[in-house]
């Protein structure tokens, strides 16, 4: 079975070869091409690759197929004369963890309650947080509306109700006024848990609800050894409301019992030097995650790969093509491809990188990062929330590529904190990150290669080109602009 898996995966990667136009010695054509992008991406989200879980078969094999991919492309490794940063990944299956929660000592019924871990090694042992309550939980400076002002919650657990002093859109998944955002609010101020009172849990039809149906099944993932402040979203707890009591002094216990996996992913690093002496200690960096979610079972005749076309074989593929370009004609600046693994998880492959960067932050000019970029219809989010000078410039830029490249649609949602630009902008680094939108298959196993549109993918590898080349040329760094509501621990 193994030696037949391997096989298909060797056919496809030659039907992407074939279709890369790439002449005799493999030296790629001078133009963003079409083919490539379509043979990277359906490599990258083949079934072979499992879904790219992290850690994975299936991610190392992608990996493997970065790596030559840049080699070939005249990329240098960026990584002490190799291609890997390599970190230890801790994980587990919620599925198969036995989980106990107790409110003030109370033992809860698995039936009240969907945990949802993020990031915590069960290793730690368990859970023990005092509980601070804070009514909806709701941070959203638009609305001059902030529950969690005034509470020291470092190192104990926010207990915030389902709901708003307003309608809650039904059809929404992020906001300030839904489990996320409530999650991200109180994490990123020091929060270890959020206890989210809803009555729903994850049976109702409401978007939220199933997307905690979805991920509370996703494997979960963990650094090893930890690294403090690694991601924005915490574990959180989803509560029936019958289940809490309120009391003074109150706290929650959880404790996790799973057998841990333990196993090795990377990032994927190249660069490429450049020429100008004074500039080229100074980095443009393009980045995108090439990891997703992976596999789990399902009844026979179900598809239980999470294929990940979208999200994010369209941006790694979008890389790999801007820095073959990159290579025929080194800049003045110096540039860096990273692609790292573990955002599904919690921006692991960052969060390792941002611990351990091959280029000093200070010492990049700018960040470009590409995630979901496949479903275009003649628009672009461009996101540049730390910097409005790279949404003008885009703006501009998009105009003469045919890409409308529009503000952030969805500006409430703060996906600052969820994205691979988040340690960047942490560390004062000016970065746009450009996205499609979301849609039906988004974290479905329905996110095939097939539904890419690569003609609006290959305009907006063109918009990132030219904006990327602009900087490598020499143009002045763009200014960092740290928004208000960007509160960092």
């Amino acid at each position: 079975m193994q030696r037949r898996v391997y096989l298909r995966i060797l056919a496809v990667a030659a039907l992407v070869l074939i279709s890369a136009g790439c002449s005799r010695d493999g030296a790629p054509s001078a133009a963003i091409s079409i083919q490539r992008l379509r043979g990277d991406v359906t490599f990258l989200a083949a079934d072979e690759l499992e879904g790219r879980g992290t850690p994975s078969r299936g991610l190392e094999l992608a990996a493997l197929y970065l790596e030559t991919q840049l080699q070939a492309a005249g990329v240098a490794p960026a990584v002490s004369g190799a291609y890997r940063q390599t970190y230890t990944v801790g994980s587990y299956a919620p599925t198969e963890a036995r989980v106990a929660v107790r409110i003030n000592g109370k033992p809860v019924d698995p039936k009240d309650y969907v945990f949802l871990d993020s990031g915590r090694d069960p290793a730690k042992g368990p859970l023990v947080l005092p509980l601070v309550e804070a009514g909806y939980g709701i941070v959203a400076e638009e609305r001059n509306v902030d529950d969690l002002a005034g509470h020291d919650l470092r190192g104990k657990a926010v207990v915030a109700r389902k709901g708003a002093p307003w309608p809650l859109d039904p059809k929404a998944v992020f906001g300030p006024d839904r489990a996320i955002g409530k999650l991200m609010a109180a994490t990123v101020r020091g929060a270890e848990l959020v206890v989210y009172l809803s009555e729903e849990l994850d049976t109702a039809s409401d978007a939220e609800a199933g997307f905690i149906h979805q991920m509370k099944s996703v494997p979960v993932g963990f650094l090893r050894p930890a690294l403090p402040n690694a991601s924005a979203l915490g574990p959180a707890l989803v509560l029936k409301p019958k289940a809490y009591t309120s009391r003074p002094n109150g706290k929650v216990e959880i404790s996790v019992q799973t057998a841990v996996r333990e196993g090795q992913a990377s990032n994927v690093l190249g660069k490429i030097e450049g020429t100008d002496p004074a500039l080229r200690d100074e980095w443009v960096v393009l980045s995108a995650h090439y990891d997703h979610l992976g596999a789990h079972p399902v009844p026979a005749g179900q598809d239980g790969i999470w294929n990940g076309a979208d999200d994010n074989a369209s941006g790694t593929a979008a890389v790999l093509e801007l820095a073959r370009q990159m290579a025929r004609t080194p800049g003045k600046r110096s540039l860096l491809a990273l692609l790292v693994s573990g955002e599904e998880r919690g921006i692991l492959g960052s969060a390792h990188y941002a611990a351990h960067p091959v280029v000093p932050m200070k010492q990049v000019a700018a960040q470009i990062n590409l995630d979901m970029i496949g479903r275009s219809q003649g628009k672009v989010e461009a996101i540049a929330h730390v910097s409005p000078a790279l949404f003008e410039q885009a703006v501009r830029t998009g105009k003469r590529h045919g890409i409308d490249a529009i503000a952030d649609q969805q500006p409430t949602w703060r996906t600052l904190y969820l994205t691979d630009t988040y340690h960047f902008a942490r560390a004062g680094v000016p970065g746009i990150h450009f996205f499609t939108g979301l849609h039906a298959d988004y974290h479905q196993p329905s996110d095939t290669s097939d539904k890419i549109r690569y003609e609006e993918l290959g305009r907006i590898v063109a918009v990132a080109a030219e904006m990327a080349r602009s900087y490598l040329d020499g143009e002045p760094r763009p200014a960092f602009q740290r928004p208000k509501w960007f509160v960092t621990p």
